[in-house]
């Protein structure tokens, strides 16, 4: 179902279905918004607009809170949905939940700290800053944190005054539908929120309408290419870009190897790879411990259980067909080059979309691949010194995450000031990340710090004045 002006409405566009990854079974069918529809929601945001923005601060937060006190109140329901709908494990689902719920406090500190009001003398003037909201912003969702990363480009939206056209995963309707049904339930005035299915046409459609002002868009770096190749005629309209990346995770001078292990695995594995900030290489000093380390890891993933609950690593299946296929492709690319397979990543003989996780040693391949794949797939390069294991960090035009297990802490701040990524971590893992910090990356990871604390910066825009109060 689509929602647009408080209504909910059959989509008149492409049929499609969501599918239970665990199973593969049919769990939602539905279908595309068309473009009369899609003009139809911009229209209706349109003179939401105008009214929401003109709503006194308070009142649009009593609303926001109101969402977000639903949430807590369906909090089973939402976990229990993203667990069916991404095939994600049970503590996995949970935690996309209890995150959801601190997106409010973090957004709203975000909004006062990042696009409040200032001023300061200036002569015999004034000066001010102060932020308007851009109007109609563009959602466009991913499947991996389908109720989470949405809201953290909706709430801060709404916080400062935008509407919201709203586009999830293909892959995650139901959760999607979930989420603006609370909205709806949270007494959002119509409008102000719509939800549209559909592939890239429709985020086409969105991004060149001309009565919107943006697109927030979290996904893959070739989807993001391509939107802000769309999005470079028109230099008007605000792009947040949240993409993927080609993490490192380097391990030094450390005696706690079991620790060290733990943390490798669930870096590389966690959520079956499916993070954006997960670990995708591994770099260590070429002597024997690496050597056991690895072997550590390779027995570690030899012991995982499929289609059951995961205590430690919230170990599922991948989210689709197409995703295990590009998974074992991607696996290929890597053995044809010269990669030495340390553990061969298999698909799992089952009704749903289960792999095993992949190691594969790339330390005497001259062939750099460059890619991020979503998927229990590492890397492993061995490198003789520290300052080699910095620059095999960097090899890649990707910039999100980047992890250092050491012993030796001074060692950290060489690292996190060499290495370029806007995620770095210390003795713990790459997939680490708070919703009080900035989260994005650099180079093919996006366009800097769309997402977490200064999202904010992505949806206000700064008026400057300067203001004379005795003409």
């Amino acid at each position: 179902m689509l929602y647009i002006n408080g209504k909910w409405l059959e989509g008149k566009g492409k049929n499609f279905r969501s599918c239970n990854p665990s199973s593969n079974t049919n769990i939602w069918e539905g279908k595309y918004a068309s473009s009369n529809q899609v003009n139809n929601a911009v229209n209706s945001a349109y003179i939401a607009y105008h009214k929401w923005r003109n709503i006194d601060f308070e009142s649009r937060l009593e609303i926001i809170e109101k969402f977000y006190s639903l949430v807590e109140l369906n909090k089973d329901t939402i976990k229990d949905l993203i667990k069916l709908e991404t095939g994600k494990e049970t503590k996995d689902s949970i935690a996309e939940v209890g995150a959801s719920l601190a997106k409010y406090k973090n957004s709203l500190n975000a909004f006062h700290l990042r696009t409040g009001k200032s001023s300061s003398p200036l002569g015999k003037n004034i000066q001010i800053t102060n932020h308007r909201p851009h109007g109609i912003l563009n959602v466009i969702g991913p499947f991996n944190f389908p109720f989470h990363l949405p809201n953290g480009h909706i709430t801060p939206a709404l916080i400062a005054g935008n509407v919201v056209i709203f586009k999830p995963s293909e892959h995650t309707p139901a959760v999607a539908e979930l989420m603006v049904q609370l909205w709806h339930d949270a007494g959002l005035p119509n409008g102000v929120i719509s939800l549209l299915h559909g592939s890239k046409e429709v985020v086409q459609k969105l991004a060149k309408h001309p009565k919107t002002n943006g697109v927030l868009f979290t996904g893959s770096h070739s989807a993001g290419l391509s939107l802000n190749k769309l999005m470079s005629n028109y230099p008007n309209k605000i792009l947040a870009l949240e993409l993927g990346g080609n993490n490192p995770l380097v391990l030094w001078n450390t005696r706690k190897l079991n620790k060290a292990s733990d943390i490798i695995f669930e870096s590389a594995f966690i959520s079956t790879g499916q993070r954006c900030t997960c670990a995708r290489r591994l770099i260590l000093p070429n002597i024997k411990s690496s050597k056991k380390l690895v072997a550590a890891v390779k027995n570690k993933s030899k012991n995982i259980k499929y289609n059951q609950t995961s205590s430690d690593y919230f170990y599922g299946p991948l989210i689709s067909k197409d995703a295990v296929k590009s998974f074992l492709e991607f696996q290929d690319d890597l053995i044809k080059a010269g990669g030495k397979v340390i553990l061969k990543g298999k698909k799992i003989q089952s009704k749903g979309n289960y792999v095993s996780p992949s190691i594969i040693d790339m330390t005497k391949v001259k062939k750099h691949i460059d890619k991020e794949i979503f998927g229990p797939l590492i890397q492993i390069n061995y490198v003789d010194s520290f300052d080699e294991a910095i620059e095999e960090a960097n090899n890649t035009a990707f910039g999100l995450s980047a992890g250092l297990i050491s012993d030796n802490r001074e060692l950290f701040d060489k690292f996190v000031n060499e290495v370029s990524a806007g995620v770095i971590n210390f003795n713990t893992t790459t997939t680490g990340a708070s919703g009080s910090a900035p989260f994005g990356g650099a180079g093919m990871s996006g366009n800097l710090r769309p997402a977490g604390f200064y999202a904010a910066d992505y949806c206000a825009w700064p008026v400057a004045s300067v203001v004379n109060e005795n003409l």
